[in-house]
């Protein structure tokens, strides 16, 4: 049979860079599937490890907080604190030390978003030219300082350093959804990005209860409550780092690598100003205009899903405590519900659904949660509440994977990791600013209003999804 016949009688599926499976199985001299599938085996299970150790600080915060309010000579907490009581009292918050301490946890997550806002593009960039595999055990090896810094971290400052640093060096999910646009089809990309939310709400569900087991402990025993966490963090890094050493292979060809590292940072500033990161100006796409356009409207919906999506999900913990007087326990079970049920939906649905339907699917999820919104800010009853949250975990688990889908079928082979890395840098700073306001308009307001604006403005991320031809 000659190829002009055979491509009539026997459909393929073309990647991204137009290279169909047969092809890439000549390349291997492995199946497609088999090699594709490996590899997104190995992201999946080197992000869930990652994760494991990266969620266990979270409900330590409390402790945390505790422990460093006992070192009065440290000047930066101090500084913190009175900002944070600052902003406390401005939007007229009751002085509660739970709401103190989730203050405080948010500035350390706007913190850590912020990092990311500045180098998930520089580090997408770097594994266009270098490959994935290098670029991603060194962002690992920053971590792992990071963690060992903490273990070290007998005041504040210390420990906002090893903040600092793991922020800077936590690029390897901008790199781990550049493998799989790498080793994927157009047909099955949608899979692989499912596992990488898979990964996310496995982690966020495992690591916080081993984080509450930590934090126990730390309660009822005297000195350094972050020891013990911070070995489990190193532990888990240095075996994902080996994992990762011996399992994971290069994803990117050097045919396909973006050629010089200097006229990649040239684009710093293009990477570092939120104007130019929506444009995606320091990404050259050669294809057509068309392709540059759809690729801007999907960062702009990416960006302004998370600003609103962010904001209502941090602002859960003081709605549950105020409406249902939630103990932390109660609003740990709460978040291992929203977790479980991601995971049941990531699993279930979005990992199955035939490809091409990603945008259907994601404002399928924008839809589900506006109401979950409006259920959710008035709930009177735990039934009530939970059905809208049921809502609100299907919207979180459908969305973020079917628009990193659809961005990853466009531009050139060797800007893939550019153009992650810039579509997670939009994540970072929506959730770097989203919290912060909509705080300041839960306070300012009330739960309902909040909540009810929410909901509407929903609609803007929907209504620009919609016309997109993506």
């Amino acid at each position: 049979m000659n190829g002009e016949l055979k491509k009539r009688l026997v459909p393929q599926s073309a990647s991204s860079d137009g290279v169909d499976t047969d092809d890439l199985s000549e390349v291997t001299g492995k199946p497609a599937a088999l090699q594709t599938n490996g590899a997104v085996w190995v992201v999946f299970f080197s992000l869930l490890i990652d994760l494991l150790a990266f969620t266990v600080i979270l409900p330590l915060f409390p402790s945390l907080l505790e422990f460093y309010a006992s070192n009065k000579e440290d000047w930066l907490y101090s500084t913190i604190m009175h900002q944070v009581n600052s902003f406390r009292e401005l939007l007229g918050m009751p002085d509660n030390g739970r709401f103190n301490a989730v203050l405080f946890g948010g500035f350390l997550g706007s913190l850590f978003s912020l990092l990311q806002f500045l180098c998930c593009p520089l580090i997408g960039a770097f594994s266009d030219v270098f490959g994935r595999r290098v670029p991603m055990i060194l962002c690992m090896i920053g971590v792992l300082a990071s963690y060992v810094l903490w273990a070290c971290s007998w005041n504040f400052t210390i420990f906002v350093l090893a903040r600092i640093i793991g922020g800077l060096c936590k690029g390897n999910v901008t790199i781990c959804t550049a493998i799989i646009a790498d080793v994927t089809t157009v047909r099955n990309r949608g899979k692989g990005m499912a596992f990488v939310g898979i990964a996310y709400s496995f982690g966020f569900i495992i690591g916080p209860v081993i984080g509450a087991i930590f934090a126990k402990r730390s309660s009822l025993e005297s000195g350094n409550p972050y020891l013990l966490p911070a070995l489990f963090a190193i532990t888990l890094t240095v075996a994902d780092i080996l994992y990762v050493w011996f399992c994971l292979k290069e994803s990117l060809p050097e045919d396909n690598r973006a050629k010089s590292l200097v006229s990649e940072f040239k684009t710093a500033s293009h990477l570092l100003n939120p104007v130019s990161l929506l444009r995606f100006d320091a990404v050259d796409i050669r294809s057509s205009k068309e392709d540059l356009k759809t690729v801007q409207g999907l960062g702009l919906v990416y960006f302004l899903f998370l600003f609103f999506f962010s904001g209502l999900e941090f602002t859960l913990t003081f709605l549950t405590h105020r409406n249902f007087q939630y103990s932390s326990m109660q609003q740990g079970m709460m978040f291992f519900f929203i977790g479980i049920t991601m995971a049941l939906v990531q699993g279930g649905h979005v990992r199955r659904q035939p490809p091409g339907t990603e945008k259907k699917t994601a404002l399928k999820g924008m839809a589900a949660i506006m109401p979950a919104m409006v259920i959710i800010g008035l709930a009177k009853s735990i039934p009530i509440l939970y059905a809208g949250l049921a809502l609100f975990s299907f919207g979180s688990a459908t969305v973020v994977p079917c628009l990193t889908t659809l961005i990853s079928h466009h531009g050139n082979a060797d800007q893939k990791g550019k153009i992650m890395g810039i579509f997670r840098s939009l994540g970072a700073l929506a959730r770097a600013i989203g919290p912060v306001v909509s705080c300041t308009v839960y306070w300012s307001v009330g739960p309902f209003w909040c909540y009810f604006v929410g909901a509407l403005l929903f609609m803007i991320p929907m209504q620009l999804l919609a016309k997109l031809s993506a």
